[in-house]
Parts: structure tokens; sequence; C-alpha cells
């Protein structure tokens, strides 16, 4: 009787290849010795040859569509956050349509390709609503912080409503704690960065709620997730400009980039800059960047990712039309003032201590601290660049229609119908664009540059083009979640729940 064990080695792996490289290949190599050897081949060659392909450009997109509709899935949301810990990927909060917030937590379990609501178990409150909040992983818990709640459309010219409060989700135990904090903690905040670095969490930068007024930071701040305790660390000069929705990778546990953000209105970032953390004082350097004309059009709202030395980033090909235009609705508001008796330091999250009083760090008024709008971080908006082309088809065909009338009264045969003319295919793809990192750190000239990808960073299967979405590491791949795309039928703009894989092709043996 013949059994798989018959087969050559060659389509044994074939096999174990195209299996999901989590769960299920870790089972295979229980099976025996052989099949051990096996896994560790499968794994090693889909190591290298994911490498040389992100390298290479050489990927393609997959859509994952849920086997049956009956199935629990997340709802449509965009400005989420999403961290990936063994293999199951974890997304919490993040607006919807409706211009609301979420506070629920998914797990999408990559081995079986499902989705799962975590609930959190005993007299646990759960977090706030709130969206543009940093999550990481860190020993078996997830660390969110900060975020921001959008306002209600009526009472109109209301202000985001920012949050300062500290959560973690013991995955071992299923549910929400709320840290006890008796130290100066950061101000209210949303838009900012956040990576683990040993056993501390280094933050940077966002949208920062002071006693004065709302602006664009560029603070480094340090949570010890031991005892949890916050610091505010000290850092030379000259510093990077203040910034939201910027991107930070982290290096190694004593190394970390920033990349790209958003200043304020028309003030876009493209710069990037190294933060050593090995001093007292934590040493800014700015890198030269290379090639930017092969760079992403927005390092801002598309989400990005750090792949064995190379930052993936996610945005529109520059060389296609641009017939899907992001602009943002912005308010101009005067500085917000406080009434002088409201303690700057007042308490958002009533599980956590009073804190004992710190000074505030002086924030001078000038060009380092840009003032952004109130509505900064609201609802996007899509405006389609090709509606007077839209509305010249229009006219011509009520035209047409107009001459064919005339000519049925006339008694004018008609002339025969042209053959339908096949459509352009919709251009606006998400496109791939790569930064090599390898040389950031080198001592004497440490360098960014920016690869050249082949038909524009366009990769086959590639969806509809999105805003706000995030992109996670996985085993071997990549993977997108959510965001906004515009309606091809209404023009408007939607939060979807999709998820799209960045893998490499399947070669057949």
């Amino acid at each position: 009787m013949t059994t798989i064990n018959d087969l050559p080695d060659e389509v044994l792996e074939f096999i174990i290849e195209l299996l999901p490289p989590y769960r299920d290949v870790e089972n295979c190599q229980l099976v025996c010795r052989r099949w051990e050897q096996l896994v560790r081949n499968v794994r090693f060659r889909k190591t290298v040859s994911f490498q040389r392909a992100v390298t290479e450009g050489n990927l393609c997109w997959k859509e994952w569509q849920p086997p049956d509709p009956r199935t629990p899935v997340i709802a449509g949301r965009y400005s989420h956050s999403a961290t990936v810990y063994k293999d199951v990927m974890y997304v919490f909060g993040g607006g919807s349509s409706e211009v609301t917030t979420f506070n629920d937590l998914w797990a999408f379990n990559l081995s079986s390709r499902e989705w799962s609501r975590c609930n959190s178990h005993g007299a646990h409150p759960y977090p706030s609503p709130k969206a543009r909040a940093t999550m990481v992983s860190h020993e078996d818990r997830l660390v969110v912080f900060g975020g921001l709640r959008y306002p209600p459309s009526y009472p109109p010219y209301q202000r985001v409503n920012l949050f300062d409060e500290l959560h973690v989700y013991n995955l071992k135990e299923s549910h929400w704690m709320y840290p006890k904090i008796s130290t100066h903690w950061p101000p209210a905040m949303a838009g900012h960065s956040a990576t683990i670095h040993g056993r501390q969490m280094v933050i940077f930068g966002g949208l920062q709620e002071t006693p004065l007024y709302v602006a664009c930071s560029h603070d480094v701040w340090i949570l010890d997730l031991a005892n949890f305790t916050w610091k505010l660390q000290e850092t030379s000069s000259p510093k990077p400009a203040p910034r939201i929705d910027h991107y930070q990778i982290r290096l190694d546990e004593q190394h970390l980039l920033i990349a790209g953000g958003l200043g304020g209105v028309n003030n876009p970032f493209t710069d990037m800059w190294l933060l050593t953390m090995t001093s007292a004082v934590w040493q800014w350097r700015e890198i030269p960047v290379r090639k930017k004309k092969f760079s992403a059009a927005r390092m801002w709202t598309n989400p990005s990712c750090h792949v064995d030395g190379k930052l993936i980033v996610l945005g529109q090909n520059c060389s296609l039309p641009k017939d899907l235009q992001i602009t943002a609705q912005i308010r101009l508001s005067q500085q917000i003032q406080y009434p002088r008796q409201q303690d700057p330091h007042r308490l958002r999250n009533p599980h956590q201590e009073q804190p004992h009083p710190a000074p505030e760090p002086p924030r001078p008024i000038s060009a380092h601290h840009p003032r952004v709008p109130t509505h900064h971080l609201g609802m996007l908006a899509f405006r389609d660049s090709c509606a007077a082309q839209e509305m010249r088809e229009r006219r011509l065909s009520a035209l047409q229609k107009r001459e064919q009338e005339l000519l049925a009264r006339r008694g004018i045969q008609r002339p025969p119908p042209k053959p339908p003319v096949a459509k352009r295919p919709r251009q606006n793809c998400e496109a791939v664009f790569i930064c090599d990192l390898a040389h950031v750190l080198d001592p004497q000239e440490p360098f960014a540059e920016w690869l050249e990808t082949r038909e524009g960073g366009i990769l086959p299967g590639a969806p509809l083009k999105t805003i706000l979405s995030t992109l996670a590491v996985g085993n071997g791949e990549l993977i997108m979640f959510g965001g906004l795309e515009q309606n091809a039928n209404h023009g408007n703009y939607a939060a979807n729940n999709h998820v799209h894989f960045i893998t490499v092709p399947h070669t057949v043996i």
C-alpha cells in the first residue's frame, strides 16, 4: 500500500511549503526524523527566498476570504493598532465609517486563518473606545497606550479627545488590567509610535495635549515594563522636528530609526533619524537618504514594516495617474486655552494613582512646535481628480442618445453599434516601496537607500489603494488589514475588514 512517505523528499517539501508557516508546519516536524529534517529545509529555503524576493521585488498579493460566512468576522475599521505575537495577529480599536471608535480586541489565527474576539474575564473593565493608539507585545502581554476618540457630528466644531491611558492585556489569563502608576506619566497623545527594547517601551512624537495647546511633539518617553514607571528621556540636539504618523523601526536593543511623518498642514517629512540609546543622554543623528525618487509619495498615511534590514512602505505608484487623491478636511483654529484652576496633570484613568508633582518640560512656542488643527486626525476624504473627464463622458453619452432618437423619428436607419470597448483596468492599486537600511548603523558614513522596484511597485494581485491600514510581519509573509478605501460606484469612502497577504509566489515542480 502506497503512503505519503513513499513520495520523494522534493515532493514532500513542496507540499509542506504550501501550508501556512505556523502551527501546521510545527506539527509536521513531530511526525518523524525525516519530516523534521524536511521542515528545517523548508523553513531555511522559505526564509532565504522571502529575503531575496523582498530585495528583488518578486512578491505577490493574496486576499483572504472567510471559508464560512457564518463565522465571526471583525468589523471594518481604520486607524487601528495591530501586532503579531507568535502565530496570532491582534487588532485593537480603530475608527468606523460612521466616525465612531472601537474598544474591542480581535485575534486572527495565522495558522487556521480564522477570526476570534478576545474577551476580558472577571471584573476587569475594557479600555475606552479609541483610535490612533500604539499596541506592542511583550512577554505574553499586549501594551496599549494613548489614542484619540473622534468627536460626534453634533454639536459641531468639537475637537478630538486625546487619552493618556495605559492598558495591558494578559494573553494567558485573557483579561485587561490597568497598572497602578505613581510616577509622572506622559500627556495625552495620539499618532505617536512605540517599540520594545529589552524590558522598556520607547515612545516618540505624536499629537500631545499640553496645558496650553495641542501640538506635535518630538519628546522621547520610556516605560519600564517590569515596574511600570515612566521617564522623560533626555536627548541630544539637533533632533527630529515634531511630527505625527511617522514610522519607528527597531534596529536592535540600542538603536531605533524614525522616518517620515507629518508636522502640520502641508508639512510632510521624508527624512530619517537614528537614535542611539547607549549613554545617559541619548544621541540623535540624521541619516542621509539616497534615491528619494523611488520612495513612497506619502510617508504618513500608509503602513510600513521592517523586514530583514528593509523598510517596506505601501503607497500609490507615482508613475500612474493620480485618480485617487487623499485630502484632509482641516479647520484651522486658535490656540486652545484651559482654565487656570484646571490641573494640567488631571487624572483620566481612574485606575491609576495620582502622580507625584513633576515639573512640566518647557515648550516654547517656536518653529519646532508647529500648531496643528484640532481636527487634523479626523475623517479623511477622497477627491477624484478626473471629475472633468467623467463629466465629459456623461455629456457625450447623452448627446449620442439624443442623436439616435432624432434618427429614429426621421426614419433613418441607425448605424451598426460599435463593439464595446474594454474598460481600462483600474490602476489605483497598492504599490510596494522598499528602502535598504543595511548601512544605517555604519559608524563612518551611514545612509539609507530607496530601491527601484519593478512595475512601479505594483505586484500581481494588488488590491485597491487604501489608507490608514496596518502592515504586520509574519513568518515569510506580510499581513495588511483594514483601512479606508473609495467606493467606485458612489465615490465616497468606507472602512473595510479585508485581509491581504504579501508572499513569495509558489513555484510548480
